[in-house]
């Protein structure tokens, strides 16, 4: 079966952009993805052309080097934050919803709970306050949004934590970790899969601010040894602080969700980290 709904992924060859075109299509969706070098987000007639002819847009493109955005912050700016605006704007204009993919890094992670999409934001690196940008922006459009926080992902496609872990791991018997960030790594297929659930449910169009992560969290260092030891690697992860990699970024000690929000709109509790990645390493 196919459906008629002409879907416009944004950042489609990224890690998560990969898998919701993948996802969309095992769900006979004929979904359209546009990305560098024949498609530039902060362009606005080609985001305009893109617009046009969608009926639901979707926002995986992003400016996330995290380090360079520190020295890149009119690039980061531009395509986190101007580019988003205008978009909402277009499709304010056709009245088409929009799902938006931000990040954890919104917040401090100076907080000792799980941050609900209700709690001040306070972005400490030009990636997160890029970010944080375009949400405020893209809320201001007017146009029917679906924000999406995201956290910690990894996937196939592109660069992610534990890929790069895995190449130290090639000239290096031991490796240093940090255990005082905690999260929950969130598989990309895990969220491709949700925003397909959410396109498919029934009714008015979720807008908003909405929390996905994996189910649970887990410090850096605990995440590098899980996935050393499911691959029966021999390198030997020890513990650091984060002040002992001084970084051109600041990052948040605390990434935790609170994902009761968009657990209510799914009507099911979101995946334990753990089997996700267990998945993932297995096919890595």
């Amino acid at each position: 079966m196919t459906n008629n709904k002409k879907i416009v992924v944004l950042g489609a060859k990224g890690m998560l952009g990969t898998d919701l075109m993948k996802s969309l299509e095992q769900r006979g969706y004929q979904p359209v993805g546009l990305d560098l070098p024949e498609f530039d987000i902060s362009d606005a007639a080609q985001l305009k052309a893109a617009v046009d002819t969608a009926d639901i847009l979707i926002n995986c493109a992003a400016y996330t080097n995290v380090e360079k955005a520190e020295t890149d912050e009119k690039i980061a700016y531009k395509v986190n934050a101007d580019a988003v605006g205008i978009l909402g704007k277009f499709a304010c204009k056709k009245d088409i919803p929009v799902f938006h993919i931000s990040t954890d890094f919104v917040f401090d992670g100076l907080g000792d709970k799980p941050y609900t999409e209700e709690d001040a934001t306070g972005a400490i690196s030009v990636y997160g306050a890029s970010k944080l940008a375009g949400e405020q922006k893209l809320i201001a459009s007017g146009a029917r949004a679906c924000i999406i926080r995201v956290q910690w992902t990894y996937g196939h496609a592109g660069t992610n934590f534990i890929k790069k872990l895995f190449g130290f791991a090639q000239t290096r018997d031991t490796l240093k970790v940090v255990d005082d960030q905690v999260g929950s790594p969130t598989a990309t297929v895990e969220v491709a899969a949700a925003i397909c659930r959410i396109i498919a449910i029934d009714g008015e169009f979720p807008a908003g601010i909405f929390h996905f992560a994996a189910g649970g969290h887990v410090s850096r260092y605990e995440m590098a040894k899980f996935a050393f030891e499911q691959k029966g690697m021999s390198t030997v992860i020890e513990p650091c602080k984060s002040d002992e990699f001084p970084t051109a970024a600041a990052r948040p000690l605390n990434s935790r969700f609170d994902c009761t929000k968009i657990e209510r709109l799914l009507g099911e509790k979101i995946k334990p980290w753990q089997g996700p990645l267990q998945e993932f390493l297995a096919n890595l």
